[in-house]
């Protein structure tokens, strides 16, 4: 080996250890609570399509720098047309992965069920209906302080209204909507 070589090496070796301490000082665990907004894409069967916004607020508990559990409300707000719309709102239970890829910055990923209920109106009837469904999103989050962070997030929630449950759209079978939310949130850790 030349000396370049092993001075180069020597030089690595110290960069990624002292990185390795930096990170192994960094507390990841705890509880946290955040709030939200974002913007909706709705897509569904038939032209039911339209931007909307949402806001949302959370709780979760960091168990380690990578796993953690999140519960949340989310209101989708109201979407639809003349014909048909709905009012969606409803809880959420995740976990959360997430991978540091510097000391301030976290990508993530998150999964989880949504329970809803919504109020759809058709024309002259509205109908209640509740469901549960899956969620899952990406996101990164950016530390500003030890205990505050802002979040960017997209997720995707399907939800599904089955047949007997829309009495009203009889001649429907079934009308899945694909619900897209990029949000921002602000994060404080305890």
């Amino acid at each position: 080996m030349n000396k370049q070589s092993l001075i180069t090496l020597a030089a690595t070796s110290l960069l990624v250890t002292s990185g390795l301490a930096h990170a192994d000082t960094t507390d990841h665990q705890g509880l946290y609570v955040g709030a939200g907004y974002g913007l909706l894409k709705v897509d569904g069967n038939e032209d039911f399509d339209e931007e909307d916004d949402a806001v949302n607020a959370y709780a979760g508990v960091q168990f380690n720098q990578i796993l953690s559990a999140e519960a949340g409300y989310i209101d989708f707000g109201s979407y639809g047309n003349d014909v048909f719309s709905s009012a969606v709102d409803g809880y959420t239970l995740a976990l959360k992965a997430g991978i540091p890829v510097h000391d301030k910055v976290t990508l993530y990923a998150r999964g989880g069920q949504l329970w809803w209920e919504s109020d759809l109106s058709a024309t002259d009837d509205n109908q209640d209906l509740d469901g549960e469904d899956f969620f899952y999103g990406v996101g990164a989050s950016f530390a500003l302080s030890n205990s505050w962070d802002v979040r960017l997030e997209y997720t995707r929630y399907d939800l599904e209204f089955e047949r007997d449950e829309i009495g009203i759209l009889a001649e429907v079978d079934d009308f899945d909507t694909e619900v897209d939310h990029a949000g921002i949130a602000l994060q404080y850790t305890f």
